[in-house]
This record gives C-alpha cells, structure tokens and sequence, in this order.
C-alpha cells in the first residue's frame, strides 16, 4: 500500500489522459449538481473531501467503456464520483465517459457558476435559465478558471482581462481590479490543491471485497455493487457489453429502472433470491450467469410489450419499482399469455399497498420462493 499526495490539476490530468481508469464493475457518474458543487465549496473552504483508493491490478482489467491499445495499470476503486465531479468543473472530458455527446450534456447539467459579489455562502450555485441570462461576470463559470494555469502569459493575462470586466460593470463594490483579480486567484489556486491517493495492489476478487469494507463503514456503496463486481471479476466484458446497455435498452423503453433493480430481477429469475448473501457462490460464474441473464431479458421485454397494452406507457407512475422483480419472474416462469392479467392485478395491489417497504428484500425473497 502506498501513499502520495496528488495535485487536483493532475488527478483531472490522469484521467484525461487515460493514465488512470475505472473498473467495469464501477457504476457510472451519478451525482446531483448540487454534490458538484458543494464539491467545489467545500475546496474552497479548505474543508476536506477524502482520500482516493486506487487500485493497481498488474495486469489487463475490464474497462466500464470501450478501450484502446493503452491499458492502465491504475484503476480508481473508490473516489470515482469525485475525479469524475473535479473532471467536470475543470471542463476536462474523463477517458471513461461514455461519449462526447453524453460529455456535452453534463458540462450543461453541472454548469457550476462563481458569484463574484458573494462575501458569505452560497459562494457558487448551479447555473439556471436565469443565472445563465445574467452576466458572465456576475457569476463566472468556474471551468474557465480552473484550467488557467498563471504561469503561462496567456493565461495569466486572461484572469487579469476577466478581473477588469468585473470591476468596469460594477460588480465587487469597494474592490479595485487587482483585489478582484486576487478573489478570481482564489478559485484558480483550487487545482493546486492536494488530495491524498491511496494505491494497493491485490486480484480483483480482493478489490471487491474492499468494496464490502467501504460499504461497511458508510461509503455509499450497495449490497448489488459489490455482487456486481463479483460478476465482473468472473465474467470479463459482461457488466460492460451485456449489462450496462440493457439499462439504456429499458430506459428507451420507458422504463428507466436502477442498475440493482436490474440485478435482483436476474437472480430473482436465475435463482429466486434477492438477499445476494445466500445465493451460492457457483451462481456468479459465467454458465450459469448467461442463462439466466438470457431468461431475464426475454421476461423483461414480453413484460414491457403487455405492460403497453394495459396502457402503462413507463415506470414513472409506478410507487414502487420492487415489485418488478416477482412479476418479471412470473413472466419467465408461467409466460405473458392468459394468466397476466391476474399478475399485473397482483402487482398493482403490491404497489398499491407496499408490499416491499420496509423489509422488502424479506418479502421479495418469500415470494420468489412460493412463486
């Protein structure tokens, strides 16, 4: 295990460039704006945000996206929301983001903007159609900031033209340009901050038990990620290839459900259990895996075709998404012809009266059984 202090600017600089990637067990980028910016708030405030672990697997891993001929030994294991979050407010794309387009859509999402009239919080806010109609020099992106580096001319002439609009329109009332251009300086030095890297080298298996730890102690990682991970350490380029674009399948189809609901309907229909701590350890491996995934696709899409002929067009109406898992396991086991009527009456009752609240993976375990 290994220690070392990592600038911010450089942290962005390895996962641009593809010195640093994440794993295929690794879920994609799910933060809200607002952690976004509280990210940036908290540096601001010299608060601390936690060290990074990265992983050096030693040898070839399956990347979350498609990969090219350069394969990184380092693998951000916990830590990625962060880098990914600090990628976004320097406007720096991450190798591992999906595509360009996907890229663009988030620098519009998490456009995180600098009040420079500001003297006590909120010292940044996330960009509205209103904040966005005001002027630039009001509420400064911070991306255009974070990327100056002053020891380059050009640079620090920017920063220098951008103090001197503020102060011409007015804004920063009893500072001169040089002080504004000093508060301006304070966003900058942001990306020479450090943060502290943790790098340990185990097999994989062993990375996703590190995954539990971190679950045990709070992180926000769940019981499904680390089962995940447990099928990706087992079943190379799956998570990646087969998996993570069913989701996009489900959410074209109007049914944009959660990576672990996804998960539980596997086992749910492999295995008949959701608790995933009393699944045998021989389910995970690829024989019986592929069967079972193929099972639960084909339930998923003769669920979605009935489901439209009833008139549910997506699951946004629906108050629970856990009753999916017994009734896409009633699909599979007793088909979607004559008898669904009598299983959508069921779930919608399910719903209707929170079957799944509460201790839900009790019930949904008792329910697959008997189904």
């Amino acid at each position: 295990m290994a220690y070392e202090g990592v600038k911010l600017r450089e942290l962005v600089d390895r996962a641009v460039n593809h010195s640093w990637s994440i794993p295929e067990f690794q879920r994609g980028f799910v933060w809200k704006p607002t952690q976004v910016r509280d990210l940036l708030e908290s540096l601001w405030l010299d608060y601390p945000i936690g060290s990074l672990l990265v992983w050096n697997s030693g040898g070839p891993v399956e990347e979350q996206h498609a990969h090219d001929s350069q394969r990184p030994a380092l693998w951000v294991v916990d830590g990625q929301q962060r880098t990914t979050a600090l990628c976004i407010l320097f406007g720096r794309k991450p190798y591992w983001y999906p595509s360009v387009d996907d890229w663009n859509r988030s620098l519009a999402k998490y456009d995180i903007r600098f009040d420079v009239n500001a003297t006590e919080p909120p010292y940044f806010w996330v960009a509205n159609a209103a904040i966005r109609r005001a002027s630039r020099t009001r509420y400064v992106p911070v991306r255009e900031v974070l990327v100056l580096d002053t020891e380059k001319e050009k640079d620090q002439r920017l920063l220098q033209e951008l103090a001197k609009r503020v102060n011409f329109e007015g804004f920063c009332d009893g500072l001169d340009a040089m002080e504004v251009y000093t508060k301006l300086d304070r966003i900058r030095k942001i990306r020479d901050k450090d943060v502290v890297v943790i790098t340990i080298g185990h097999d994989l298996e062993d990375v996703v038990e590190v995954f539990s730890r971190l679950n045990s102690r709070g992180t926000r990682v769940t019981e499904a990620d680390i089962y995940l991970g447990v099928v990706a350490a087992r079943n190379p380029g799956w998570v990646r290839e087969t998996f993570l674009p069913y989701l996009r399948v489900l959410a074209d189809a109007g049914f944009a459900v959660d990576p672990n609901l996804l998960f539980r309907t596997m086992t749910g229909v492999g295995i008949k259990k959701v608790r995933f701590r009393n699944i045998p350890d021989r389910f995970w491996k690829a024989d019986r895996i592929k069967p079972a995934w193929d099972r639960t696709s084909d339930a998923w899409k003769r669920l979605i075709a009935r489901f439209k002929e009833f008139g549910i067009l997506s699951s946004d109406p629906m108050p629970t998404q856990a009753a999916l898992v017994p009734l896409v396991a009633m699909v599979d086991k007793y088909g979607d012809d004559r008898d669904f009527s009598i299983g959508l009456y069921w779930f919608l009752q399910a719903s209707r009266f929170g079957r799944y609240s509460g201790s839900g993976t009790t019930s949904l375990d008792e329910d697959l059984r008997d189904n």
